[in-house]
């Protein structure tokens, strides 16, 4: 390679190595899904192995990207830095504290409680306090007992899993519409479009009625 492909090459590679450890593959995957060796897939990612277009197209749909990204005209977005560690100790205490809370509603006693489920006074009170993990049977069984859902226990309004849920329901969202309505959204030509019939959507059905009345004086 001349020393222009060279420096491109070098860029090439710490592109797609910024790729797959977004993506949390190995080494061993992306060579196994280009069909090459992994000395040669830790080369491209090095600039000293060039890979061929079909290449890229496979580690576009494999890494999740776009094409674009590879051209360095677009970025990719970095995942958020949560602590899952730390959220799942905020998440036993706040289900504990939401457990007491049902069972003094529902006027049972702890004693009464660890009768049911056949385990110590001991047991029901660190599951309350968040000390000790609840089994998810286990808190099924015991909110039942309770009067409440699982739902009731849910972090899904809230915190790092709200913010993935609503991620997940977009994308669905965004798949279900059919293909020619798909297109037409993505396309940034259509954004003005868009921002009209939102505008319309907030209008009330007195004033959508005269901006129809409008239309139709100007068009006849």
């Amino acid at each position: 390679m001349n020393n222009l492909n060279q420096t491109r090459a070098k860029i090439l590679g710490e592109l797609i190595r910024d790729a797959r450890l977004r993506a949390n593959r190995s080494i061993a995957d992306c060579a196994q899904v280009l069909g090459i060796s992994e000395d040669d897939y830790t080369q491209a990612e090095m600039g000293e192995y060039a890979p061929s277009l079909p290449d890229l197209e496979v580690l576009a749909m494999y890494l999740e990207v776009p094409m674009a990204y590879f051209w360095g005209s677009s970025s990719i977005e970095v995942p958020e830095n949560t602590d899952f560690e730390g959220f799942v100790n905020i998440r036993h205490r706040i289900i504990g504290a939401l457990l007491r809370r049902a069972r003094l509603q529902s006027t049972r006693s702890i004693e009464e409680v660890a009768d049911y489920i056949g385990a110590s006074v001991e047991q029901v009170q660190e599951y309350e306090s968040g000390a000790t993990a609840i089994p998810l049977f286990e808190l099924e069984r015991i909110g039942k007992y309770l009067g409440v859902n699982i739902d009731y226990f849910s972090d899904e309004a809230r915190g790092p899993l709200a913010n993935h849920e609503t991620k997940q329901k977009m994308q669905q969202r965004f798949e279900d519409l059919p293909p020619e309505i798909r297109d037409f959204v993505v396309e940034p030509i259509n954004l003005s479009y868009l921002q009209i019939a939102m505008r319309l959507s907030d209008l009330d059905v007195n004033r959508l009625r005269n901006i129809a009345e409008g239309l139709l004086d100007i068009t006849f």
